[in-house]
Parts: C-alpha cells; sequence; structure tokens
C-alpha cells in the first residue's frame, strides 16, 4: 500500500501531525516559525512507531518553497498538506480583523504552496468565527482562494470535538480540498447528547472531572522537575485564591476572565493568548487554582508523553493554539477512506490506545471525585 505522504505547515506544538500519524500517514517534512514549537516536533519523534523522524523546519512560510522543500526531502511525491494558519486575525476573541490582519495574509501564502506542490488533498483548519466576519464575506473568499483556480473541489463544515471525544468544547472549521472533485459531507458526531431518536447510541461526553481526578497538586516552579513535563502551576495570591474557592462550577472570574470548569462536562475553550503572552488555564474544578498546561494538554488530548519545549506561555501557546489529536486522528481516517480509498483506518478506540490517552479509559457509572 502507497504512504501518504504528508507536509504539515504551522505544525505549531503537533496536534494535526500526531493525529495525522497516528492515522497512518507519512509524515516528510514538518515547519513552523516558533522555534519552541520546533524543538517539541523534533524531540517527540520516534516515541512511538508511527512517529517518523523526518525534517522540521523553523521557517516563516513566506521563505518556503517548493523548490526549497525539495532541496530538504527530495524529489518526494506530497500527497497531503495539512495545517490551520494563525487564526486570531480570525478569532472571536481577537480583535477580527481577518485577511486585514497580517496573520491573515498567511492563507495566501498557504494557498501558494498548495498551488506549487498540488498535492491530492489538503486540510485547513481555522476557528469557526471567520464565517460570520464582514458578513460572512471573508468566508466566500477563503473557499475561493483554497480552490486554487477550481483546482480543487473545497468541502467546509464546522465541528465542535468535543463531538469526538475530546473533552472540549472547540468549533472549529475544516477546509478539505480535493483535486478529485470529492466533496465530503459532514463527519457524524461519535459523542454528544442529541434529541434526534436516530443518533441515540451517541456515547457521553468526556468529561473534565474523568481526566484531571489522578493528578497530583502541581508544583510552582519551572526550575525544578514536574511530575509530568507543564504539570506546573502559577503561585496565585491569597485574594486570587479567595476568588476562584468561591466560584460555582462554570461561573467566570471577573478580573481573569476565565470560567471554573464543571467535572461533568467538557472543559470550555483552552485560552491561548496574544503574541506577548497572557495564554491560561481554566479555573480547576476542585481546587482554587488554574489548571496548568499539561492539565490542558490532556483536555486537548495530547498523551502524557507528549513533551512540549519551553516554559510557561511558550508552553500554553503550543497546547492552546493546536488541534486535538484525537479528533485530528478521526479526521485523517475520514479522509483517507473517502479520498485516497485508504484501508489504514481503525476504530477510535484504537487510536486511544495508539496514542496512550489513559485518561479517557473510564467507566461512565464511575463516580467523579470531589
Amino acid at each position: 500500500m502507497k504512504s501518504i505522504n504528508t507536509l504539515g505547515l504551522f505544525s505549531g506544538g503537533g496536534g494535526l501531525d500526531l493525529g495525522f500519524s497516528v492515522a497512518g500517514y507519512n509524515h516528510v517534512y514538518s515547519s513552523d516559525i516558533d522555534p519552541y514549537s520546533c524543538k517539541t516536533l523534533k524531540i517527540n519523534q520516534r516515541k512511538k512507531s508511527y512517529l517518523n523522524e523526518h525534517p522540521v523546519i523553523c521557517e516563516d512560510i513566506r521563505n518556503i518553497s517548493h523548490n526549497s522543500i525539495n532541496k530538504i526531502i527530495g524529489n518526494q511525491d506530497i500527497d497531503m498538506i495539512i495545517g490551520g494558519p494563525p487564526c486570531q486575525a480570525f478569532s472571536v476573541f481577537g480583535k477580527r480583523k481577518g485577511l486585514d490582519d497580517p496573520r491573515g495574509d498567511l492563507v495566501y501564502e498557504y494557498a501558494r504552496i498548495i498551488k506549487e506542490i498540488t498535492p491530492e488533498a489538503f486540510v485547513f483548519e481555522n476557528v469557526a468565527g471567520l464565517k460570520t466576519i464582514h458578513n460572512g464575506n471573508l468566508y466566500n473568499n477563503l473557499l475561493e482562494i483554497l480552490s486554487i483556480n477550481g483546482k480543487y473541489s473545497v468541502s467546509a463544515h464546522e465541528y465542535d470535538v468535543a463531538n469526538f471525544g475530546v473533552p472540549q468544547f472547540r468549533r472549529r472549521i475544516i477546509f478539505i480540498g480535493s483535486k478529485k472533485n470529492i466533496f465530503l459531507p459532514k463527519m457524524e458526531p461519535t459523542h454528544g447528547q442529541s434529541q434526534n431518536s436516530l443518533l441515540n447510541f451517541l456515547q457521553e461526553y468526556n468529561k473534565v472531572g474523568y481526566i484531571l481526578n489522578d493528578l497530583p497538586t502541581p508544583i510552582t516552579d519551572w526550575k525544578e522537575t514536574p511530575y509530568l513535563n507543564g504539570h506546573i502551576g502559577r503561585n496565585h495570591s491569597d485574594r486570587i485564591i479567595n476568588r476562584y474557592k468561591n466560584l460555582s462550577f462554570g461561573e467566570r472570574d471577573p478580573k481573569t476572565r476565565i470560567n471554573k470548569l464543571d467535572p461533568n462536562k467538557p472543559s470550555f475553550t483552552i485560552i491561548v493568548g496574544s503574541d506577548a503572552g497572557g495564554g491560561k488555564g481554566h479555573v480547576h474544578p476542585y481546587e482554587p487554582r488554574e489548571v496548568t498546561p499539561r492539565e490542558s494538554a490532556r483536555l486537548q488530548t495530547f498523551p502524557d508523553w507528549w513533551e512540549f519545549y519551553g516554559t510557561g506561555r511558550h508552553v500554553i501557546r503550543q497546547v492552546g493554539n493546536a488541534v486535538p489529536p484525537l479528533f485530528a486522528a478521526v479526521l485523517a481516517d475520514y479522509i483517507a477512506k473517502n479520498i485516497f480509498e485508504s484501508k489504514i483506518s481503525l476504530k477510535s478506540d484504537n487510536y486511544i490506545d495508539l496514542l496512550g490517552l489513559d485518561f479517557l479509559k473510564h467507566d461512565n457509572k464511575r463516580p467523579i471525585q470531589s
């Protein structure tokens, strides 16, 4: 069976790369402009059999071309391109300047590389908020840009990753381009609550209480060695601790503008912050503190063995910007089956085992600790 050679752009902390790798895609090249993310991608190579060693290029996409890629990987065919240009230009949490923001212009760079390489298919991931910018004109413009002058059929669907086993509410739009003139229907959810009797087979959402209940109280100094990579918390003042103690599940703190997690629901969306920092976790459901980057990584379905390079904001930005690997694996499986006609696909339960997401394994009748 021919490998699906895959190129990753804007790879960040590795969510898409990891998800597509565990689904059987063969990564031949990854890139990002952030040196911390690039080191994260390198240090995790070969930790699992499906994580093959390949070049990781730390470079601005404006300086990357088909020719520069070929100089590194040779004349290998590239069947698939995956990536999500920075979403802050489009996010409902930002100023929503869209393509007027310099980061929004990176969409054109992404499209340029697709045009140069002409892969069989591509994935472009971004925030759901871009659908409403400029009364939807930006969204329609993106569809036109990504069609590469009509060479690609582009399917675009909005998903909440909680509906696919991720213990976090996180809405994203996934654009899938195909040279085979294939328009993919929306993937059917596997988890959640539905009023449709035809969907009564859905599994329960994965809940915060199951995901965090086996971790010890974190240390608060990045100079010390944590129980798990990134399981390091902020050193809160007594004033903040008292505020967090008095929050009810789901309530937002008026100062930090983050929410106290409800143990019986998926998490709120992980907050990234600005380029200058500011990313933080939400408030822990049982302890008067913000969750650590490692706890946020669990809520994003990064396995505990996946190591993030850096400290503080460098780690939380990698975590918060990522596509949840479990969702990425389900998406990769879907594309492999419907565009590449590949038999590499596995059941989602196998992805949980292959990724090592033991914290997602639980008996739904087990009481949540308080």
